[in-house]
């Protein structure tokens, strides 16, 4: 696929313009006050979250042979992104309150849902590869700024290109 330069330019300009109307219109706070390492840490989700996560993370472990192969089957990846994403939906129905926490974990979760994506539908080995390691760093991520007991990290060492 090749990518037409102006019509990437024309997409961030208008994202940009959406982005700075919203502002303007009050719907996205101008000047956010940054969140700090320590007020990230006590950010505690709740149940419904944890074990969503905690899933997905078993998901990916139960997996790990996707992981490891230099050549993955197509097919085996669309399946864990079929799980990954069920997991992702009933999280993101979770994220209606109005705070900072659930605007990070909800932007998490779009990161994730991008990943499951690429899992799914990429017609390059190599992209739907990178997905998967999109949603690993996601959720190491999630682990960094959310206070859940007996959390691991993933290991983010994935082969990504099959060459």
């Amino acid at each position: 696929m090749r990518t037409n330069l102006p019509s990437l330019a024309v997409a961030g300009a208008l994202a940009f313009a959406a982005t700075a109307a919203y502002a303007a219109a009050g719907v996205v706070p101008v000047n956010l006050a940054p969140v700090t390492a320590e007020a990230a840490r006590n950010w505690r989700p709740d149940e419904r979250v944890r074990s969503g996560i905690d899933d997905m993370r078993a998901a990916i472990v139960a997996n790990a042979s996707l992981r490891t192969q230099a050549a993955t089957d197509a097919a085996r990846l669309a399946e864990l992104g079929g799980t990954l994403e069920a997991r992702v939906a009933a999280m993101i129905a979770c994220c209606t309150q109005d705070g900072v926490a659930s605007r990070h974990l909800h932007m998490l979760l779009v990161e994730m849902a991008d990943g499951i994506a690429l899992m799914q539908g990429a017609a390059h080995a190599d992209a739907r590869r990178m997905g998967l390691l999109k949603v690993v760093q996601a959720l190491n991520l999630y682990g960094t700024m959310f206070s859940h007991s007996g959390w691991r990290a993933l290991d983010e060492t994935l082969e990504v290109s099959v060459r």
